[in-house]
């Protein structure tokens, strides 16, 4: 079972600036259901979302209703989730009660706010504040409501679905906690990329698009720290933005993945790699599978994307450009 962030979301104004992404159109393959849920396992058949937590191991203990709301504490011995569901319980919303009437928490966000489609009857919007935004949902007796993530019966994330579309609408920064995942593990070890910075550095595997504007941010922003030696980066091609570049995500990651492991980010930086002089071996096409394959299995949806080995063993994450790089760097050495 995969690790995941479970605290419950901060209210808007206290809410972390989001990682900035280079989001794919569709989920990589196709797929429709690659984001894990809070506590995962298979899903088959299933369509009772609290029923999914006790399938995946949790225990639950039931608490007071709550406008509307089944409530209750879904639990294991490192994960902790407070949910908050339909008398369906079709689906799950992990977060923090807000208790203001859901119509005037709209009112007063005014034009900040999207409305979002509703699901099995629950309306939800996403409000934005700068750089921050929240999503928030009503009760059913819309006298308050929860600031929230939404997974369906078998572990979806319907928000990350629901905002989607959404200029500026990305993941959220996430740092996982430790993951005893031995097959993820060793998956990542069959990544094809290329390094930069020095060996005794701790390493940081960052997938990137080499169209992506956002992936090359975040290398501009992480230099520094790569020329002091406080951070090796390993750097894993997709090619996820074909919908909007006409295939060139895919011609650079392929030529990327053509050249030696030393040379891969000096040809990226340098735009060696638009400039079509470098042919792509006849494996390229082969490393891009694998690690576009490796990149479904962790449910990545965008670039930058970054995973890291803790010291303990576990795995850390982080989707988006770091906003703080300080704080990444802790993470990263730990």
């Amino acid at each position: 079972m995969r690790s995941f962030y479970m605290l419950p979301f901060l209210l808007l104004m206290h809410a972390p600036a989001r990682g900035q992404q280079c989001s794919v159109s569709t989920p990589i393959d196709s797929r429709s259901d690659t984001t894990g849920p809070p506590l995962e396992h298979d899903g088959k058949g299933t369509t009772d979302a609290v029923a999914h937590l006790v399938i995946a191991g949790a225990n639950i203990e039931k608490l007071p209703d709550l406008h509307g709301f089944e409530t209750g504490i879904a639990h294991t011995r490192n994960e902790l989730l407070v949910f908050f569901t339909p008398e369906s319980h079709a689906i799950v919303l992990s977060g923090t009660l807000i208790p203001v009437p859901y119509d005037t928490l709209r009112s007063l966000a005014g034009s900040r706010a999207h409305d979002l489609a509703p699901v099995y009857g629950i309306r939800g919007m996403f409000v934005r504040a700068d750089n921050r935004f929240q999503v928030v949902y009503a009760t059913p007796d819309g006298k308050a409501a929860v600031a929230a993530r939404m997974w369906g019966a078998t572990g979806h994330d319907i928000t990350k679905d629901q905002i989607r579309g959404i200029p500026g609408a990305v993941p959220e920064i996430t740092i996982s906690t430790p993951s005893s995942d031995a097959n993820k593990q060793s998956g990542l070890q069959g990544l094809s990329g290329g390094f930069i910075g020095i060996p005794s550095a701790p390493e940081v595997i960052m997938f990137i698009d080499p169209q992506c504007i956002y992936s090359m941010k975040a290398m501009h922003m992480l230099q520094p720290a790569i020329d002091a030696g406080q951070v090796r980066l390993k750097l894993v091609p997709l090619s996820l933005l074909d919908y909007e570049d006409n295939g060139a995500s895919t011609v650079n990651a392929k030529a990327m993945l053509s050249l030696p492991e030393n040379e891969m980010a000096k040809a990226w930086l340098s735009d060696r790699l638009n400039s079509g002089s470098t042919e792509p071996e006849p494996d390229s096409g082969q490393k891009l599978a694998r690690n576009t394959e490796i990149a479904r299995q962790i449910g990545l949806t965008g670039t930058p994307t970054f995973v890291w080995m803790h010291r303990n063993g576990g795995i850390g994450r982080l989707d988006g450009v770091p906003t703080d790089v300080t704080t990444f760097l802790t993470s990263v050495s730990q």
